[in-house]
């Protein structure tokens, strides 16, 4: 359109007008222009304007440059007539154009607004334990939202860094709900965002995490060695400056992705370390998203044996799951039930390891977890969920 005004093309800047304006009429552009309707019509048609005063008249109408040079503004009628424009007309009179300034916005955010989004950040986690992500994911890609765009309008320094954690947190609990809900897609994009956040606060404890966390996301869509490939680089970089908690940690998420391999020795190997690591005080308030101790770490111990095979995978389980119970933590005791199905399973106990089978399927049907249902489908079929169905 600029080029065609500019141009003296008035053909080609009254078509695209017409095509573009709802209900341009060529009366109306005439107004607009000061000249009469057939001076319009016989542009618009592509002949020649005899009058030369007259069609000089229509182009600048149309916002073409003026005769000593200058071009015109942009409260002149051409801007409200294209299509960002306003679009109207002021009765027969040409239409002036709001002009939108465009200003930059800074967010006035401090410790204490960014202490009240780590709140919200913590209870959406307390509520995810509890229920699952099913009731939540919607929240939680809200949450992450707001603290995104404030992102964008926070100024260098100290709070921008400590609202940077506080994000790489809320995405990261975000992908593991994601992917809890069968979307391993998104879950890898909130992972992304995670990492790029925990750069930006050069918290290298965050940053480990969300980037150890995201493997689960390359296990569940079957790409293991590349899983491995990550993990093994963070556990055998400089992870001596983090707190001992986390690194007991990534060695269980290590020795996972060993027993998920087939290995034999290795993942028992990492959980010795993992063992050796955890400290007697399991809570660290500056890792609000880790939930480890010596129960949740023989879990995941007799997680990864029933992988292997190996029947003493019972007792860890079993002992754990007698302390998760009472907590209520739905979905952790459905992957607890699904491991001790496969334990008993492999030691040939298959009326146990239906009982167990079926409490898991009305445990993942409650908490809406189709990462455990895909889980108990692939090791038992689908009829253990259709009968976990049935006792729900």
């Amino acid at each position: 359109m600029v080029a065609a005004v500019r141009e003296r093309d008035a053909q080609r800047a009254i078509q695209f007008l017409r095509r573009r304006v709802k209900n341009l009429s060529q009366e109306a552009l005439a107004r607009m222009c000061g000249v009469a309707q057939s001076t319009i019509t016989r542009a618009e048609a592509g002949k020649g304007l005899t009058d030369r005063r007259r069609a000089h008249e229509a182009l600048q109408g149309l916002g073409a440059p003026l005769s000593d040079g200058h071009p015109r503004t942009s409260s002149d009628s051409m801007g409200a007539l294209l299509p960002w424009g306003n679009g109207s007309l002021d009765q027969g009179r040409p239409a002036v154009a709001h002009q939108l300034q465009e200003r930059l916005e800074l967010q006035t955010v401090d410790h204490a607004l960014v202490l009240l989004l780590e709140q919200q950040t913590q209870n959406l986690r307390l509520i995810d334990r509890k229920l699952g992500a099913h009731f939540l994911l919607a929240q939680s890609q809200a949450h992450v939202q707001q603290m995104h765009d404030l992102m964008n309008c926070t100024l260098p320094g100290t709070v921008r860094r400590v609202l940077a954690r506080v994000l790489a947190e809320a995405a990261s609990l975000t992908a593991w709900q994601a992917l809890d809900s069968g979307q391993p897609a998104t879950s890898w994009r909130y992972y992304e965002t995670a990492k790029a956040a925990a750069r930006e606060s050069e918290d290298p404890a965050v940053l480990a995490y969300v980037s150890a966390e995201q493997i689960y996301v390359l296990m569940d869509s079957d790409r293991r060695r590349e899983a491995l490939a990550i993990i093994t680089a963070i556990n055998h970089g400089k992870t001596g400056s983090l707190p001992p908690l986390l690194r007991s940690w990534l060695w269980a998420a290590e020795a996972e992705v060993h027993a998920a391999l087939g290995e034999k020795t290795r993942p028992r190997k990492a959980l010795d370390r993992a063992f050796a690591i955890l400290p007697s005080e399991s809570h660290d308030p500056a890792l609000p998203f880790l939930m480890l101790d010596q129960t949740h770490l023989l879990r995941w111990r007799g997680h990864c044996l029933a992988r292997l095979g190996d029947t003493q995978a019972i007792d860890d389980l079993t002992a754990s799951l007698n302390e998760i119970i009472p907590l209520g933590l739905g979905r952790t005791e459905c992957g607890l039930r699904t491991d001790l199905a496969l334990a008993f399973t492999t030691r040939g106990e298959h009326t146990l390891a239906r009982e167990q089978a079926k409490s898991a399927a009305v445990l993942s049907e409650r908490s809406g977890s189709l990462r455990q249902q895909a889980r108990l489908k692939r090791y038992f079929g689908s009829r253990v969920l259709l009968e976990g169905q049935k006792v729900k």
